[in-house]
């Protein structure tokens, strides 16, 4: 069954807003990738969080779901009124994303994990 597996803060601020959570949470985000932190649960319950910058400038928390079959899923978010904002893309040895709106405009990311993606 798809889940909610992560989540993202696209803020204005990436270093202020890391250091923020770092301070009051003892978050750790890390680099990965190009101007984008993760801040990893560890061995506790929980997801992970990535920061990102705002790509329009308005912040936001953005959930993702992961399910077994990305293709799949956008064709039933299209069908059901989503629009899909960012098509999918590959993050190596991670697996496939993308984003979409929600008819009432929520933004959400979708992913399917595989090990092999390149």
């Amino acid at each position: 069954m798809p889940y909610v597996s992560y989540v993202e803060f696209s803020v204005r601020d990436v270093p202020g807003a890391a250091a923020f959570y770092q301070k009051v949470f003892n978050w750790k985000p890390a680099p990965f990738g190009d101007d984008y932190l993760v801040a990893s649960h560890g061995d506790e319950p929980g997801i992970d969080t990535g920061f990102m910058a705002a790509q329009d400038d308005s912040q936001r928390v953005v959930p993702t779901i992961t399910v077994p079959n990305l293709d799949e899923y956008a064709d039933r978010v299209a069908q059901t009124g989503g629009t899909i904002v960012v098509e999918k893309f590959t993050i190596p040895t991670i697996g496939y994303a993308l984003y979409f709106l929600d008819p009432s405009g929520l933004m959400v990311g979708l992913h399917e994990y595989d090990p092999n993606a390149a």
